[in-house]
């Protein structure tokens, strides 16, 4: 009797699992594209966008270089993302099981935590938004919700597994992006009469002069060569015709360019870079203008650090478009070394740092570049070490830089300036000690109040 109970309550168990199993199928009337639309549209910053959905081209691309997915596990699919500056970003994906959908909630887990490491001291608004996302599964379907408002997105996505109706029509503008306004053609200009104060407007507006004929050409004489339409045979000259001039050669192409910092610093110290590539000319350009500005020879190796640091900050910017998905996405191809940042006015943390470097060594600071990572050792990462007066400081421009919606207060452009090796471990940076000097001296640390 009793064995015959246990029986019976081992088949409501496996009836109950069995069951729980069919719910967990989360069958829906919403699609991937619906869902997706429904959660983004609340979102700020959600009026431009990028779409890319399953069938369409790139999104196997996405899903596979982004989220580590094998795109022929993904049934369905669609990915909203704001792009720019902006991590904003949704993603719902119909998997082929329940399994696969698990399997998916962690892969996006995981790119969240990459993202966060992305954006974490170039765009802190951006990386607290990350912080603060999630990744969730319900049966065969995932959904990435870094977004505002978690809880609201979460409950959003359970509704559409409990007979809410999906809306007639897709809360979002089609295409993602509101339609420009049409080019209309330029009228044609009212030809002007031809007069001397015409002539002489036409010159003032810049348009082209006409080039005058030389001096030892006498104008062409009209009454002796009537235009009759008929081809005249031109008799020989009865001189030698001068030489054509010389075709001036082809200047031969610049060679490939790339950053040499040994190179440059030599052609500085020299005072000579006349025979150097046009970028590096551009960059000692630059250079030789800020320290004519911004340096002078009685101010202290602190005063010329701060100066130059200081000019950096408001001189460029970090290159979010490394961290943009979108299609349209322009990272600055020199972003790594200070063509692009004294140029492009863009700079990665290798920018900024290679550009400090070059600008220390010029005023004959003692500087050094440290290579270590960020984010628990997730990102690669640099700063550089100056010495003044012997001792060795931390400075990291980089994250003293960050792009924020607000401005930057004296404080935050100046958080990591001369600061401690010990202040940078505390502040999420790694790198190999017995590689550099130990950074422990406070005496030219930044002071607020100065």
């Amino acid at each position: 009797m009793i064995k015959k109970s246990l029986l019976v309550l081992a088949a409501l168990l496996w009836v109950l699992t069995g069951c729980g199993q069919e719910k967990n199928t989360a069958e829906t009337s919403w699609t991937t594209a619906q869902m997706a639309e429904t959660l983004f549209a609340p979102q700020s910053g959600s009026g431009n966008f990028e779409r890319t959905a399953a069938g369409e081209a790139g999104f196997a691309d996405y899903v596979s270089n982004y989220y580590h997915l094998e795109p022929e596990d993904v049934a369905d699919g669609t990915i909203l993302y704001a792009g720019g500056a902006s991590a904003l970003e949704i993603a719902v994906l119909e998997m082929t099981g329940a399994d696969s959908a698990e399997d998916a909630r962690k892969a996006l887990e995981t790119y969240i935590e990459e993202r966060t490491g992305a954006f974490t001291g170039y765009l802190p608004e951006e990386a607290a938004l990350l912080e603060q996302s999630s990744a969730v599964s319900r049966g065969p379907y995932v959904a990435l919700l870094i977004c505002e408002g978690q809880q609201a997105a979460l409950e959003t996505f359970n509704r559409y597994f409990e007979g809410t109706e999906p809306p007639a029509e897709s809360p979002l503008p089609q295409g993602g992006q509101a339609p420009a306004a049409p080019v209309q053609p330029a009228a044609a200009p009212e030809p002007e009469e031809d007069t001397e104060e015409g002539a002489d407007a036409a010159e003032t507006a810049g348009g082209p002069e006409e080039t005058p004929l030389p001096e030892e050409t006498p104008p062409p004489d009209e009454t002796e060569k009537p235009d009759t339409g008929a081809q005249t045979e031109v008799p020989a000259p009865s001189v030698p015709a001068e030489a054509p001039a010389a075709v001036p050669e082809t200047p031969e192409p610049e060679k490939p360019w790339s950053y040499d910092h040994d190179r440059l610093l030599a052609a500085w110290n020299a005072g000579d870079w006349s025979r150097l590539h046009t970028r590096d000319r551009e960059i000692l350009d630059v250079c030789d203008n800020v320290i004519q500005s911004y340096i002078s020879a009685d101010m202290s190796d602190y005063d010329k650090e701060l100066a130059i640091h200081d000019w950096m900050i408001d001189w460029g910017s970090y290159d979010s478009d490394t961290l943009n998905h979108q299609q349209n996405a322009q990272p600055n191809p020199d972003h790594d070394n200070p063509y692009g940042f004294l140029i492009g006015k863009k700079g990665i943390c290798l920018g900024y740092t290679s550009t400090f470097q070059l600008f220390m060594d010029m005023v004959g600071i003692p500087c050094m570049t440290v290579h270590g990572t960020a984010y628990s050792k997730t990102q690669e990462h640099a700063w550089n070490m100056v010495s003044l007066d012997g001792e060795w400081y931390c400075v990291d421009v980089t994250w003293d830089d960050p792009t924020t919606y607000s401005s930057v207060s004296r404080m935050t452009a100046h958080m990591y300036f001369n600061v401690t090796s010990e202040f940078l471990r505390g502040r999420d940076h790694q790198w190999d000690a017995s590689s550099v000097s130990e950074a422990t001296a406070t005496t030219y640390a930044w002071n607020p109040y100065q």
